[in-house]
This record gives C-alpha cells, structure tokens and sequence, in this order.
C-alpha cells in the first residue's frame, strides 16, 4: 500500500504537535545567542579582545548547544509528521543527514563553550599561547577540524534541502516555510565570528518553525477525521 497523506492517531499526532514547537523555540534560541556581546571576536585575530570577551563567547556558545538539542526534537517531530505521506522518503533522508550533521558541529561549539573562557582566563593571567589553543583546534589549518566541519556543513544543508523537498511537495504544510528553512541552514551553520548571520539564520528558522508548526496542528488527526 503506498503511504499518502494518512492521518495521524491521537497520540502520535498529539506528540508530533509537542514535538514541532521545538523548531521555533531552537531558532529563537539561536538568534538570541548571536546578540550576546563579543560572539563576533576571533581568537586568531583579536586574542586580547576575545580573552577579555571569553565568558560571554562560552554562553553564547551553550546557548547554541541548547537550541541544537531543541532543533534534534524539531527533526524528529517534522519526520513524524510526514513519514505517513508520499515525501516519506525525502523527510527520511533529510532526517538522516540533519542529525549526522548536527552531531559533528555539536563539539565545535563544545570547544568554544567549556575551553573558550578557560582559554581566556589564562590569556589575561600572562599566559599568551593559551587562546591559539581555541583557534588552532577550530580553525581551517587543522585538517581533522575541517573535514569535520566540511562535512557537518555538507550534511546539514543536504539534509534541510532535502527536508524543504518534503515540506514542499506534502501540501500539507505552507510552501514558504520550505524555502525559509532551506535558507536557514547554512546560515546557522555559519562561524559566529559573523553573528549577524547567525541571527538571520535564527530569524529564518523561527519563522520557517511557526509556519511548519502551525500546519503541524492544523492537521486532522484520525479521531477527528472520525468524528467528522
């Protein structure tokens, strides 16, 4: 039988419906840790300004890390929604790679989080060499970081192509939030060191969440269908 836009029982479409909030929720996140004072300092550049800054950087970047873990339940939850139609398969995809690429990114922002303001506290104590320790583990010269980080970006913008695809060809969720989301992705994914475009990337999936959330619970479930 193929799967065509079945309805979704009470409680898994009541999960789903929780679930989705989370895509909002991680682009309000996201663009709120990019208005955090001195995220835009590069320790390879300006390691005086970016100890001095260490602290706030290490926030920014755990709230970065919450807004992933929101944005994993907003992957889960759109996949749900649209594993019972016929873009089954782009969703499934686009899940896949969201996940393998968010993973690889999470321990970037790790880095910056928990080494960052130790890094720091150290620079301001007379230690000079201790904030390249940031730079050199994130930075393009080590290979290790790239390919990690080349990759986790290839993926994540596969996989919210892919997720857009799906979105689009459902009908069942508004078609501005497909582009919306594909435009967010790479933005999010974008080095702090340009923080406005982790704010409109943060901007973008807010908006893209809204719209994918209020089609989420506008949509019939079988009860409903039932009584109807």
């Amino acid at each position: 039988m193929v799967k065509d836009k079945l309805p979704l029982d009470s409680v898994h479409a009541s999960r789903t419906r929780v679930g989705a909030l989370a895509l909002p929720i991680s682009g309000l996140v996201a663009a709120s840790a990019a208005l955090v004072p001195g995220i835009g300092l590069n320790p390879a550049v300006d390691p005086a300004g970016f100890a001095q800054a260490a602290n706030y950087v290490g926030l920014a970047n755990l709230v970065g890390i919450v807004s992933l873990v929101f944005l994993l339940f907003g992957f889960q939850a759109l996949h749900a929604f649209l594993e019972r139609d016929s873009v089954d398969k782009w969703a499934f995809a686009g899940m896949i790679l969201s996940f393998i690429g968010l993973g690889l990114f999470l321990p970037f922002l790790g880095i910056f989080a928990f080494a960052g303001p130790v890094a720091g506290k150290f620079y301001l104590s007379g230690n000079l060499q201790a904030v390249s320790i940031i730079s050199e583990a994130t930075g393009t010269s080590n290979p290790v970081a790239l390919a990690i980080g080349g990759v986790s970006v290839l993926f994540s913008v596969l996989g919210a192509i892919l997720f857009s695809v799906a979105i689009w060809r459902s009908g069942k969720l508004p078609k501005w939030s497909a582009f919306a989301y594909a435009i967010s992705a790479p933005l999010n994914w974008a080095p702090h060191y340009v923080p406005v475009l982790w704010l409109l990337g943060g901007i973008l999936l807010f908006g893209a969440g809204i719209g994918i959330t209020r089609g989420i619970w506008k949509a019939p479930n079988e009860e409903q269908l039932a009584i109807t």
